[in-house]
């Protein structure tokens, strides 16, 4: 076919090539719970990058951009908290479904605990348990948090692992104590600074409490090991 070149004239008709190899659309990479978390950390990092690039060659920055490096940390925490929100959630979800594998103690307690005997009932004649179980457990893990050591420790208990940051800390070649002391501190300064605007308020007046980026960077750092740790137990 030629190609036509300058306006058509009156009664030609513009003809389409459908020969050749049609171009593929764009490869999307599968998302999981675990990449909505990197991607919400990545966020946290782009915070540093803003903070880092607003103040430039100055010798130090100005002080508002300190709230930066606040909502990183708010962000990477909460990260984790709705890491761990939906990979419990899933795991449970896929025991239930699979009468071939067993269902922990604590959670078979826990689901008799929110679904209530004539649900039991008709869902053992709908054989729709899993889709019941799910919904109650949506419902109920909306409103709770999964921040700090000790709500994780549960969460991950009804999966039937046992002392998670054990096994996490044993996992990742780290101190246990160690790594419960730090998200500990950093679970605790994100509640500080999302409810108390990161204001002492023991102090009269109430002070700001001072923040540094070696700190945001600890915060993230683990966050990260933490998440990573729990997204190998499968």
């Amino acid at each position: 076919m030629k190609a036509t070149k300058g306006k058509l004239k009156k009664g030609e008709v513009l003809a389409t090539v459908t020969e050749g190899t049609p171009s593929l659309p764009p490869a999307v990479s599968p998302t999981t719970v675990y990449s909505v978390f990197e991607n919400s950390i990545k966020r946290a990092k782009n915070l540093l990058e803003i903070h880092h690039l607003a103040h430039g060659a100055q010798a130090r920055p100005p002080a508002f951009l300190a709230d930066a490096h606040r909502a990183a940390i708010v962000l990477a925490v909460s990260a984790l908290d709705a890491f761990v929100r939906a990979f419990v959630t899933d795991r449970i979800v896929s025991k239930v479904a699979n009468p071939l594998e067993p269902v922990p103690k604590k959670l078979s307690e826990q689901i008799k605990n929110w679904l209530d005997q004539d649900t039991i009932f008709e869902a053992a004649r709908q054989g729709d348990l899993s889709s019941r179980v799910e919904n109650a457990l949506r419902e109920r893990f909306d409103y709770q948090s999964f921040q700090g050591v000790s709500k994780i420790t549960e969460a991950m208990e009804l999966i039937g692992c046992k002392d998670a940051f054990a096994t996490i800390a044993r996992s990742a070649a780290v101190n246990e104590g160690n790594l419960k002391r730090d998200l500990g501190r950093f679970t605790k300064r994100r509640h500080i600074i999302a409810h108390c605007g990161d204001y002492d308020l023991r102090q009269t007046p109430p002070e700001e409490n001072k923040i540094l980026k070696k700190d945001v960077l600890k915060c993230i750092k683990t966050v990260e090991l933490v998440a990573r740790e729990i997204n190998k137990l499968r």
